[in-house]
């Protein structure tokens, strides 16, 4: 009886801890760039090219981890795109998407985005398997957990 319980314990607690949302609203970031197709931390400490500066930027992601959606805005665009995975690594939620081309829709790129709750910072990591380049983008943000509404 007490397995049982534990283990009905352990299920809603897993339950509560995926249905919710993050909000990350970045407002700076800078983007480092490695060619070939590189883990984001290799691609941090070993760049072959930074942004010059960072830029001032008004952007939202809003992670519905048990919807499964990922939902981009900026004053100029909103997108959704479905998360095709998401794992909890310690503090850091790892949310993998794919994404669309700018100038080209039929292009696609795998996108993982690293969320550390208690470091409060994202990673936003790309790969472009067009230019055969990668891309990290560390991003000064404000992120909130925000239980998953009843609506």
């Amino acid at each position: 009886m007490k397995k049982l319980l534990l283990l009905s314990v352990s299920l809603l607690i897993a339950a509560v801890s995926f249905s919710q949302k993050i909000k990350v609203t970045v407002t700076e970031a800078q983007r480092f760039m490695k060619w070939g197709q590189h883990d984001y931390l290799d691609v941090l400490t070993n760049p072959e090219s930074i942004e010059d500066k960072h830029k001032n930027i008004d952007c939202n992601y809003t992670f519905d981890l048990e919807e499964k959606t990922l939902m981009f805005s900026n004053p100029k665009h909103n997108e959704k795109l479905s998360i095709i995975n998401s794992e909890k690594q310690g503090n850091t939620y790892v949310i993998e998407c794919i994404s669309y081309g700018n100038i080209d829709p039929s292009f696609t790129y795998h996108i993982k985005i690293y969320v550390d709750m208690d470091l409060k910072t994202m990673f936003y990591t790309k790969y472009d398997p067009y230019m055969d380049r990668s891309f990290v983008t560390p991003c000064k943000s404000t992120i909130v957990i925000q239980p998953k509404s009843n609506q």
